[in-house]
């Protein structure tokens, strides 16, 4: 029998549970020798009020110095989306959203904290936002 997805991937909460009256973000620092990162956001739309999601890097936990990502593969309820990006706006009350923005770490500037914000939105719109890092290949110390 072969790992668990528990030994293969690390999982943190960047932002928890929270309505979207009022913008805010949130940030962690990637896991040293991740292979693969995903910032994946729940949504639950309970207004039509526009949610606007942008991957955002950081110079700590804070946020300071913020600064949107470039393009990434981005997915939505597990569906590729025909264009990548950083920004990902749900537009309707249409229920349940997975959002997914897949990162390579190569491409997080070395220090830097990645994750999510959102615009000021609406109070019926709930959301929350994780980091899922590949930590399964760990390279051989030389």
């Amino acid at each position: 029998m072969g790992k668990s997805i528990v030994e293969e991937f690390r999982t943190r909460v960047i932002m928890g549970l929270r309505a979207t009256g009022t913008a805010a973000a949130g940030y962690v620092l990637p896991t040293a020798g991740a292979s693969k990162i995903t910032i994946r956001v729940i949504a639950t739309m309970g207004n039509e009020a526009d949610l606007k999601l942008t991957l955002m890097y950081a110079d700590n936990a804070a946020g300071n110095n913020a600064t949107a990502f470039t393009d990434v593969p981005l997915y939505v309820n597990g569906v590729r989306e025909d264009t990548d990006s950083e920004v990902y706006t749900i537009g309707d009350d249409t229920g349940n959203k997975i959002v997914d923005f897949v990162v390579d770490p190569a491409d997080i500037p070395d220090g830097k904290y990645i994750g999510i914000s959102y615009e000021n939105s609406h109070a019926a719109n709930l959301m929350t936002a994780l980091i899922i890092e590949d930590v399964m290949y760990k390279p051989t110390a030389t």
